[in-house]
């Protein structure tokens, strides 16, 4: 059984960021979505972005609060309802990008503003006090509400990062909320799948991990400990680690440049296991041990609830 850092280890009942610092997830989510939403406003809606030659539109459209996007008030209807299991993002995604393809400029733009906004009065109401932990269907399986919210914090940096090549100037704290955002989804992945496992990102600006029990994780940030007693980490910058997981960086390439760098593969591969678990997530017999590892968190992430598809 993996040795967890005694920073990171979870108590009975911890459901990461939602129940250790639930105001701090609350202002990660608001404050992601409103980044972003500025980010794209000056963007030209037809310009070509990184992501499949898919242009601004069409990667934005489907962040957008429609009233065929799986709204908020749908997603706590399920959740009150007790509709867990697995949910076609990706099939969801496609038909709202054909539904929405003529919109106005500004209807994209507004929709964008209102998801971010939605969620924020939401999570700023008793109403998630209540209904916050409540379980709830994704493109990851069951997860708690709260936490299939905070994942979206991801898809904006990678879109953010996928979006540049049309002009987007991607604010960095954008993509440290994403890259925490992500670390707290791996470890409701990995608490759901009875894995002791952890995982610690290690860059230049921030330092912040997850452990897993079964049933349990804990989501912290590490700033100022010796990374070296800091058990399983990938370190690079935020830019690269997020890259990474979207498979917009050659990894090998990445770690003979020494831009990317792996600590305690064996640890790793602790979470090698949801590569098979999690419904819809390829097998990787192909990688070398530690490319399993990468693969095995890059699978996952690829697939979180409001992905761009």
């Amino acid at each position: 059984m993996a040795q967890l850092p005694s920073v990171l280890l979870p108590s009975p009942g911890d459901r990461g960021l939602a129940t250790t610092d639930r105001d701090r997830l609350a202002a990660s989510v608001d404050r992601a979505w409103a980044l972003f939403a500025e980010m794209v406003e000056p963007l030209d809606l037809a310009a070509v972005t990184r992501a499949k030659g898919l242009t601004v539109r069409e990667v934005v459209t489907p962040l957008g609060a429609w009233p065929d996007n799986r709204p908020l008030a749908q997603l706590l209807e399920e959740a009150r309802s007790g509709v867990v299991g697995d949910h076609d993002q990706g099939a969801l995604v496609d038909a709202v990008r054909a539904a929405h393809a003529d919109e106005p400029r500004d209807a994209v733009l507004a929709a964008v503003r209102a998801q971010g906004g939605q969620m924020a009065a939401w999570l700023a109401s008793e109403e998630s006090d209540v209904d916050g932990l409540l379980p709830v269907a994704s493109m990851l399986g069951t997860i708690p509400l709260l936490t299939f919210l905070h994942a979206s914090t991801y898809p904006l940096a990678t879109s953010a990062l996928d979006l540049e090549q049309a002009g987007a100037v991607v604010p960095d704290e954008l993509l440290a909320l994403g890259l925490v955002g992500v670390l707290d989804t791996i470890g409701a992945l990995a608490a759901r799948q009875g894995l002791t496992a952890s995982l610690v990102a290690v860059t230049p600006t921030l330092c912040a991990g997850v452990a897993s029990v079964p049933g349990a994780w804990r989501t912290a940030d590490l700033d100022g400990l010796d990374a070296a007693d800091l058990g399983p980490r990938v370190e690079g910058t935020v830019r690269m680690l997020l890259d990474v997981t979207a498979s917009r960086a050659d990894v090998p390439r990445a770690m003979a440049a020494k831009t990317l760098a792996l600590h305690d593969v064996p640890g790793l591969l602790a979470l090698a296991p949801l590569v098979d678990q999690v419904p819809g997530i390829p097998g990787g017999a192909a990688l070398s041990a530690s490319m399993r590892a990468v693969s095995a968190v890059g699978s996952l992430l690829r697939r979180l609830p409001f992905t761009r598809g």
